[in-house]
């Protein structure tokens, strides 16, 4: 395998996972100065279909034709016949046989699924089905949601930053970060810019986005069949330090990427769209939780030597906070006394124990689904769902709840698909888990305070339970993919989409 200093990779046989492409020396030149699919030359309206025209070339006649179905989705396309002027034939896109072209799954970090589909009833991503419901797993983190996404295995743990109980030692987060031992998705992916770009991604993120996309260029243009893959952190920081606006902004720009690919292409591609986990769209301040555990008698350190010592993880800024302690219980019980702690989780014996400021409840997982114990008031807010749910025949009479009958009722939810994923957090993504989890409420964040000076003010960030941070996008030109889905789920609906053809 040849790995260039931007984690570049192809191999036509590889998982797909992101690819955002185009011509290079439209890139080059900035992407604004390509051609505005949004500014056709002329829009008529023919039977059940709209057929729009534009001119490519500048020279003010027509030479590309793309025709809509009545939903506004583009089906169609058709090139003018060189030097006869006329339009060529009719390029129906669904009859473009996937195992005859490459196809590109376009993976962003951090997208929430309402600004898309928003984005999406104003006419963008037409080229794609609609925009489908995509809940991570909880935390809602990156390197936890990619490895879930490509069937990678579990992460050492939620961030690079972490406690080894074994070792008695808190890890060297910096160095974890820069040499990728906390991504085990990482082989699987054809481009990732080098780590060392990361920190410009949130001093600089645009530069870091046009330099991802100029390094991507270089593995699209390799590939005319097959699968390729890659990954795209400047958009992380473009949402951070610009919140909703700037999450549209390049998002429009990855609307005119993808109408560029399918232009460059003749039709003969296919684009799947992802991204790794959702954004609050909520300006945060940095909270610390040291303060109020050492006022409680506890002792925050970076080694676990007494009963009541704590470590505290403060890498990035979030929402969430990881801690290690031998009293999870009463770490618990003292941060959800702050205001803007909004859940506490940790296990206990064989089930995993959810608090809020005024109830308890344990999740235990049993064959085919999960019980939700409730010791005192309701503090995922699921009684309602539940109840539902035992109308339906969907909760045995020892209290399992059918997975995929849960899963389905909470994609909407405050929590999605909460009892599954909050199990997870602790037996499933990550090797070395927290003893006790906190969840904020939006409008707050923690982590690292240099690393929230450097960037300012935070517009935007992730990581909690919660429906805005946890849900974001799946579309693709291959089909209609599921109405909503887990991360794990993707590589299997985009397979059956392959293989139906």
């Amino acid at each position: 395998m040849k790995r260039n200093a931007d984690h570049t990779r192809f191999n036509a046989s590889s998982v797909p996972v992101v690819t955002l492409a185009i011509v290079s020396l439209w890139l080059a030149a900035g992407c604004t100065s390509g051609p505005d699919f949004s500014k056709p030359m002329d829009i008529r309206h023919a039977d059940a279909e709209t057929i729009v025209t534009f001119d490519m070339d500048g020279d003010g006649c027509a030479d590309y034709w793309q025709y809509q179905e009545s939903n506004g989705r583009k089906r169609a396309l058709a090139y003018t016949i060189p030097l006869v002027g006329t339009t060529g034939e009719r390029i129906e896109l669904d009859d473009v046989d996937p195992a005859s072209c490459p196809h590109f799954l376009i993976a962003l970090d951090g997208v929430p699924f309402d600004v898309v589909d928003r984005l999406y009833r104003e006419g963008r991503f037409r080229l794609f089905y609609p925009p489908r419901r995509l809940i991570c797993c909880f935390p809602s983190m990156t390197d936890l949601a990619l490895a879930q996404l490509f069937h990678a295995g579990p992460c050492l743990a939620y961030e690079t930053l972490y406690y080894d109980r074994a070792a008695g030692r808190m890890s060297d987060g910096n160095s974890v970060y820069l040499n990728a031992l906390n991504s085990p998705w990482l082989p699987k992916v054809d481009y990732r810019c080098s780590y060392w770009w990361d920190a410009k991604a949130y001093l600089d993120p645009k530069a870091v986005f046009n330099h991802e996309l100029r390094g991507i260029t270089k593995t699209f243009e390799a590939v005319e069949a097959g699968e390729a893959a890659g990954y795209s952190v400047g958009t992380a920081g473009l949402g951070t330090r610009g919140g909703r606006d700037a999450i549209r902004e390049y998002l429009i720009e990855i609307d005119q990427l993808c109408e560029q690919i399918v232009w460059q292409r003749r039709g003969r591609v296919k684009l799947t769209l992802v991204a790794d986990h959702g954004h609050n769209l909520t300006e945060c301040k940095r909270v610390s939780l040291k303060a109020p555990l050492t006022n409680a008698g506890y002792r925050v350190t970076k080694s676990l030597r007494e009963p009541r010592d704590v470590v505290v993880v403060e890498y990035g800024l979030v929402t969430y906070a990881a801690l290690y302690t031998d009293d999870a219980t009463g770490v618990a019980a003292c941060l959800l006394g702050l205001p803007e702690v909004e859940l506490a989780f940790y296990r206990a014996d064989d089930s995993v124990v959810v608090r809020d400021a005024g109830g308890e409840a344990g999740i235990t997982k049993r064959d085919g689904g999960y019980t939700y114990d409730v010791r005192s008031g309701d503090p995922l807010q699921l009684a309602p769902i539940i109840a539902g749910l035992q109308k339906n025949h969907k909760v045995t009479a020892d209290g399992t709840i059918d997975d995929t009958a849960m899963f389905a009722a909470t994609a909407e939810h405050v929590y999605p698909d909460p009892l599954a994923r909050i199990w997870g957090a602790f037996h499933d993504v990550a090797t070395m888990p927290p003893d006790v989890v906190v969840t904020l409420r939006d409008g707050a964040c923690h982590g690292s305070k240099f690393f929230h000076v450097m960037i300012g003010t935070v517009k935007s960030t992730h990581g909690s339970l919660n429906r805005i941070n946890s849900t974001t996008i799946a579309m693709t030109m291959l089909g209609e993919l599921p109405e909503v889905m887990r991360s794990t789920d993707v590589k299997s609906a985009l397979d059956r989409l392959r293989g139906s053809r």
